[in-house]
């Protein structure tokens, strides 16, 4: 673009600065000549905004400059003053889409050099207007430095990295062996590998048929399938144990699975189970019958829209209420309203927060499209608040996942990228809580939006949610996945100034946010269920008893896995009804853990022991149920041989080291890069 324009410039378009006699003045080709110290001032207003003008009047600028070019050579003369008004008009027209600041910017350099021409002082001038772009670029330069050294690294690398970094598969022997153990321990795995091959085929037949079928004709399920373990795994395990549940039946937290075996369900249904599968059974059946005799009619509104938006306003204390079809799609309406009521362009959001599929929040992998009005701070770092005060005239909102208190700066944990024992969580929340503390007092002190996305942790936390949960209050609440009492759903929760989708000034001007099935019959009547539940003492009796539930089964889990252990292989970290597995020794088999857990009788999601989760109908019996199937399972890893140390039998007095590992992993990728290389 600078290019461009410093081009464009040596063509005499320097009309569109004024401050240059030369410019102004002149009716002759030959006389349009620039001086370098207005090209030099264009230069530097260039660098400090060009990212403010659309590419639109660029456009028009580069195409009126071409054909006056083209005229010039045929012979035609193009009167001076056709040459400055259309570049002057393109930029006039833009003046009104620049920040405020900005503006204020532009106007001030028109006005300088329009004084200088009618005082005949051009040059003075122009040197005034040089010293000020030259400023407007240091500041630039100097926010854009303090931004740099406050933003999460991952997104500003992932998309090279992901086009850079090479596809490659073990080989079955390379597969047992990539830890470099005995040959006894390799030979032990490949042997219980094809053992479990055998056992799953024959346990699960009808679940290993559909998931066959399924594979071929379903993406979504092959997408998950895929991205279970570390990828140079994944070929061997494409044919082998397929972790796929054909589910027909629950029965508490037991989901029941068409070959007729039971499985305890830790997964959470991708964060909906909040309250017990029988639980969203009777939500759904008596919200059918509350609103069966309207079946799906839409436009119209069914009555129990008024007391379900009540109920919302009462749990989020917020005015209005906007219903939508998913949990991504009221992000992107909350996203899309605070820029257009605050007239600003930025979203902050932090390092590894998740904010749904949406490419205009999805800053890491997964999204070919960097967004580039999106700022991703590190988490619970100072450095990020000086960005924030920096650039607060540009920050139209910061978004938070309360889900992050439990890892800060690091994306959800997945065995997809458990290369080693890297996974770590926070052992307290109350840290987090002083930092949305911080960042709430910054937003009411520089009239920025803060946003809660509680489409997992709302009514996980608490019934009132992260809000309440943390006790911050935030301008913009988004619901999602459980508050729909087991139906797809999405809500945003915010005040009537935010809210709005017209300009009262600019009736022309609306931010068009919609959705066909948003406030569906069922949707309204399984939500109404919900929410009148989970306003119950009750129900709030139940979370407290969960709470305190999980917190005591972890640590017991903890203390007898060290007894059975010794020097245990795992551990476990809750946060509230949320809890993960920890890998306590370099390894690079951990992801198998999740098929000896299936085995067992667990189920988990496709992030396999990354994140997992209760729901409130978990007692302190289920949990105490679930401790002896962790245990067997790890028994069994260590058994087979994809956990050992100095320790284990045929072990050889060696251990795998982490940075054994490390090394081996910079080896496998940088042959895999030459081999692509090559061929």
């Amino acid at each position: 673009m600078i290019s461009v324009l410093t081009k464009i410039g040596e063509m005499s378009l320097v009309s569109i600065l004024p401050g240059g006699e030369e410019v102004w003045l002149c009716g002759d080709k030959a006389d349009c000549s620039v001086s370098p110290l207005l090209k030099a001032t264009l230069f530097f207003f260039v660098l400090a905004k060009a990212e403010k003008f659309s590419h639109r009047v660029l456009f028009w600028i580069v195409v009126t400059m071409t054909s006056w070019q083209l005229l010039e050579s045929v012979g035609v003369r193009v009167p001076g003053f056709i040459l400055k008004l259309v570049p002057a008009m393109m930029f006039g027209v833009q003046v009104p889409m620049l920040s405020r600041q900005s503006s204020w910017y532009f106007i001030l350099l028109t006005v300088l050099g329009v004084a200088g021409i009618m005082s005949g002082t051009t040059d003075n001038v122009a040197v005034l207007c040089l010293g000020l772009s030259v400023a407007l670029f240091a500041r630039r330069l100097f926010v854009s430095l303090v931004t740099l050294r406050a933003s999460t690294p991952t997104p500003l690398v992932f998309q090279l990295v992901s086009h850079v970094m090479p596809r490659y598969s073990f080989t079955r022997e390379q597969f047992f062996r990539t830890d470099n153990p005995p040959e006894a321990i390799a030979q032990k795995r490949e042997r219980a590998f094809d053992q479990m091959k055998q056992k799953w085929d024959a346990k699960w037949p009808k679940c290993v048929e559909m998931s066959a079928y399924l594979s071929e004709s379903f993406s979504d399920l092959r997408f998950a399938s895929g991205n279970r373990v570390f990828l140079p795994f994944m070929k061997h395990l494409e044919n082998w144990c397929d972790p796929c549940t054909v589910v027909n039946a629950v029965d508490k937290t037991d989901l029941i699975d068409i070959d007729g075996h039971r499985l305890t369900d830790v997964s959470g249904s991708y964060g909906v189970n909040v309250c017990g599968y029988d639980r969203y059974k009777q939500f759904i059946t008596e919200g059918w019958e509350l609103t069966k005799n309207v079946g799906c009619v839409l436009g119209p509104v069914h009555p129990l829209l008024m007391e379900n938006i009540m109920i919302l306003k009462e749990i989020s204390k917020k005015e209005e209420v906007s219903f939508h079809m998913s949990g991504t799609e009221a992000v992107m309406c909350a996203v899309r309203l605070v820029r257009f009521n605050t007239n600003k362009p930025l979203i902050v959001m932090f390092g590894g927060a998740y904010h749904g599929w949406w490419d205009g929040v999805q800053a890491m992998a997964g999204n070919e499209r960097t967004p580039q009005d999106v700022l991703t701070l590190k988490d619970m770092y100072p450095g990020s608040l000086d960005v924030i005060r920096l650039r607060a005239s540009e920050i139209a909102a910061i978004v938070i996942n309360p889900l992050q208190a439990f890892h800060p700066n690091a994306p959800p944990p997945s065995d997809l990228v458990l290369a080693s024992n890297t996974r770590s969580v926070s052992e307290s929340s109350l840290a987090y809580k002083k930092w949305l503390g911080k960042l709430r007092k910054l937003c009411d002190e520089l009239g920025i939006v803060l946003i809660f996305d509680e489409v997992y942790t709302g009514f996980r936390l608490a019934p009132g949610g992260a809000q309440e949960y943390f006790d911050v209050t935030a301008d913009m609440v988004v619901y999602g996945k459980t508050t729909g009492g087991g139906i797809p759903n999405g809500i945003v929760c915010g005040p009537k100034k935010l809210m709005s989708r017209g300009d009262e000034k600019k009736p022309l001007r609306v931010a068009y946010v919609i959705g066909t099935f948003s406030a569906h019959p069922l949707l309204l009547g399984a939500m109404n269920r919900f929410l009148n539940w989970v306003k119950t003492p009750e129900a709030r009796a139940e979370y407290d008893r969960l709470r305190s539930d999980v917190a005591q089964w972890v640590a017991e889990t903890n203390t007898t896995l060290e007894k059975e252990f010794g020097s245990a292989p795992l551990a476990l970290g809750a946060y509230s009804s949320v809890w993960t597995m920890l890998y306590k020794r370099p390894g690079r088999y951990h992801w198998m853990l999740q098929y000896y857990l299936k085995d067992e009788g667990v189920n988990l999601s496709w992030v396999g022991t990354g994140r997992l989760s209760f729901s409130l109908d978990f007692t302190r019996e289920d949990l105490n149920k679930l401790t002896p199937k962790i245990i067997r399972a790890c028994h069994r890893m260590e058994e087979d041989g994809w956990w050992w140390d100095s320790s284990s039998p045929d072990a050889q007095g060696k251990s795998p080291s982490g940075s054994g590992i490390k090394l081996s992993l910079v080896k496998e990728i940088v042959f895999a890069l030459i081999k692509r290389a090559l061929t």
